[in-house]
């Protein structure tokens, strides 16, 4: 069953059959649009081949952008849609054993900056693939963009002169983010040197295709992580683990916030305000030395 039916067969359950509330339909169909978007982003046409994986994916991200509260009705919604699809035509139920705690305030997971180099650094550049993977990886890392907008990156967002990229993210805002040196370097030679052998279809216009000439997609990315967190024993990782670890990075230089947010692209700072989590324990660190500082100056 196409997802649009399934939605669709589901509202009219809720609303016609149940006569739910207008505004619970309303908070329903817009956590479902949200859901539906996502898929289509995923490439994934039937409901039916939705995995616990893929809800793990989209649940993390909503993570990320959504107040706690918001994801726990949006995982509420999920659930019952499922339910529903489960009872009336027998879909197997990803939801089932799914759990993502939204009751506590949610700390992105993120890798120091040896963890980061220890990642990078697996990738032999000699090898066009790894060469490729590596750049997909450094690009998040580096510039904090999200793994959609690595994905959705076309040729003509980039530009190597002024080592800035023009993105559009969340709704459809853009933003020019900025790349150092090294990303730089690393994109013109995976689009001289790789991506020109790689490419099956001239009028493509997607920065990242793979060797068959297939253009990225999250699920390769996230594929991609787990097979490294695996080969190198790291913490659990996923494409927005790099995203919070370039901005944990940056708070760690001292950084402002505000210069964070406009970074990660996030339209209110209350969003980019879960990331005080580096500042407040740089603080917890400070004061432990103070009073050993203290008593070092009463003994003089």
């Amino acid at each position: 069953m196409k997802v649009r039916e399934a939605i669709e067969n589901y509202l009219y359950q809720i609303s016609v059959i149940e006569t739910k509330s207008e505004n619970t339909i309303s908070s329903y169909r817009n956590d479902l649009s949200r859901y539906r978007k996502y898929l289509e982003e995923q490439g994934i046409e039937n409901i039916e081949d939705v995995t616990n994986n893929d809800l793990k994916i989209f649940i993390g991200e909503a993570l990320d952008e959504l107040h706690k509260s918001s994801v726990a009705h949006l995982l509420t919604t999920l659930r019952s849609l499922h339910s529903y699809l489960f009872l009336n035509f027998n879909f197997r139920d990803p939801t089932e054993n799914l759990t993502v705690k939204v009751n506590a305030d949610h700390l992105p997971s993120f890798l120091s900056e040896e963890e980061m180099d220890l990642l990078l650094n697996s990738f032999d550049d000699r090898n066009p693939r790894e060469y490729y993977q590596r750049t997909v990886l450094e690009l998040i890392y580096k510039t904090g963009m999200r793994v959609s907008e690595i994905c959705n990156l076309t040729v003509s967002q980039i530009n190597t002169v002024h080592k800035q990229l023009r993105i559009t993210g969340k709704g459809n805002k853009e933003r020019i983010v900025l790349m150092d040196s090294d990303v730089t370097y690393r994109l013109q030679h995976y689009y001289r040197n790789i991506r020109s052998v790689w490419l099956k279809n001239r009028n493509e216009t997607r920065f990242f295709i793979n060797q068959r000439g297939n253009t990225l997609n999250r699920e390769y990315v996230f594929r991609l992580l787990k097979k490294k967190q695996n080969e190198l024993n790291l913490r659990s990782i996923s494409p927005h683990s790099l995203r919070h670890s370039f901005a944990t990075h940056l708070l760690e230089e001292d950084t402002d916030l505000r210069t964070v947010q406009v970074l990660l692209g996030h339209a209110d700072i209350s969003t980019t305000q879960i990331y005080t989590h580096v500042q407040a324990s740089k603080l917890h660190q400070a004061a432990g030395k103070l009073p050993r500082a203290s008593m070092k100056d009463e003994k003089k």
